[in-house]
Order: C-alpha cells, then structure tokens, then sequence
C-alpha cells in the first residue's frame, strides 16, 4: 500500500481532501451518488475542514461514521456532532448525515439498516488510528474483535469496547471499511507512526 509523509498538518490535510475529493467525484460521474466513511478524534479536523472548501456536487455525497460512541447526538463526544460542526459548512451542508442515535438499544440494527440501503462500494474510507493501533472502534482484545477484523465477514456493524470513557461504541466492521474505492489511514504525531511501522 502506497504511503505519503507531510512535514505539517496543513500540507496532508490539503492532499487529504484533493484525494478524497476526487474519490467523490468519479463515484458521483459514474453511479450519481457517492459515500464517505469519516473518523472521529481531532486528528481529522483539519482534514474535514480543507474537505469543506472543495467545490463538490456536495448534494449527492452522504456521509457516515466509521465508528461512533455510545452518546447523545448533542454530547461533546459525539463523532456526529464533531462531523457536523467542521465538514457540513458551507458549500458542503448541502451533503447527508447518516444520522443514528446510538444510546438506543437497537442502535446497531438500525446503523445496519441504513448501512445496508446505501450503494457501495464507498467512494472513500478515512480511518484515524490510536496510539494503540485500533481504528474505528476495532481495539486490540475486545470481545469479538477477530471475527471483526475477518475481511471475509460481510459488512456489518458490530459493538466495540474501548479502554476508555465513553467505553460503549459502535464501529463498522472490517469487511464495511475495506468496501471503498479510496482506503486511507490518516495518521500524525511519532507515537502513531512508531505503532505503524511496528504493525
């Protein structure tokens, strides 16, 4: 897999979403619609702003979370809220949300559902990934974890346990992140690349 090194956030943000972008666009020039699959965290911030000012067909784009905490819509923790407030401004409001509430008990059903009515593959998959290695919600020794990471299992949403507050969340599973024409793994800082080079 091709890997590309930036000096500073700015410069991989600005590469980020010219890629990104133009994922977008030869999926909304071949099928009319496109989706993309965005991280939680801050390291993506900057990234989804830059992504906000490019000229789009922003009303064909749906986006989704790879993976959300076990929070209300409005809670700072939320990975909606955090998408809503730094990617759909602008020009790019006129994109959808996949919205779920995730302290429902069927949250995972319903997340499923409207995984399932939405065209794939994906026209992009952004993942972040933690000092730790996980990404997504998919954290080393979870209960489930390797049926979770079987990339022969078909998409599916799947609970994930983290080792910190909000523990309970929600995450695509392996098989749904790798159904994309554009996988990247969005990482920054010497901790995350030391654990890369390490996996």
């Amino acid at each position: 897999m091709p890997h590309h090194c930036f000096h500073d956030d700015a410069s991989l943000s600005a590469r980020l979403a010219d890629d990104v972008a133009a994922a977008l666009t030869r999926r909304i020039d071949a099928q009319g619609s496109a989706s993309l699959v965005v991280s939680g965290g801050r390291t993506p911030l900057p990234f989804l702003r830059e992504l906000a000012t490019r000229p789009l067909a922003w009303a064909r784009v749906v986006v989704l979370l790879a993976d959300e905490r076990c929070v209300a819509l409005d809670d700072a923790a939320s990975n909606q809220r955090m998408v809503r407030e730094n990617l759909l401004i602008g020009a790019a409001q006129a994109a959808s949300l996949l919205e779920i509430d995730a302290t429902a008990p069927d949250a995972a059903l319903q997340w499923q559902l409207q995984l399932d009515a939405l065209p794939r593959p994906f026209a992009a998959v952004v993942l972040g990934m933690g000092d730790d290695g996980h990404f997504a919600s998919l954290f080393p020794r979870m209960p489930g974890i390797a049926a979770a990471l079987d990339p022969a299992q078909p998409a599916d949403v799947v609970r994930g346990l983290a080792p910190a507050e909000p523990q309970a969340r929600l995450s695509l599973n392996l098989g749904a992140l790798c159904d994309t024409d554009l996988l990247a793994l969005h990482v920054t800082g010497p901790a995350k690349l030391a654990t890369l080079n390490r996996a």
